[in-house]
């Protein structure tokens, strides 16, 4: 990419971006703007596959960082109220969940 490609899609933006405000700003239809075409740049080539699976290669599902709850040391997410016995920082803050038995 040279200076060239540079100032004219820097210029086509500006140009853009004041067409844009002067017709939001003074029109009230686009009377003015029916003639005139914005031209907006496109890639000259496709990306590759190569290039395209590697960006992809990033988007993998976490595992959640759990912790043991220090009261009943069931897995639980970081600071948030344990599922199981229903303490946080040692304070009971809800009642546990009771299991029916069938």
């Amino acid at each position: 990419m040279n200076k060239r490609t540079i100032i004219t899609g820097t210029l086509l933006l500006a140009v853009g971006i004041i067409i844009f405000s002067f017709k939001e700003k003074y029109l009230d239809g686009m009377d003015l703007l029916k003639g005139m075409a914005v031209i907006l740049q496109l890639p000259k080539r496709r990306h590759s596959k190569s290039r395209r699976d590697k960006r992809r290669a990033q988007w993998k599902i976490k595992s959640p960082n759990l912790s043991r709850c220090p009261q009943c040391g069931a897995p639980k997410l970081p600071h948030r109220v344990c599922p199981e016995c229903g303490y946080y920082e040692g304070r009971e803050i809800i009642p546990p969940k009771k299991k029916e038995k069938k």
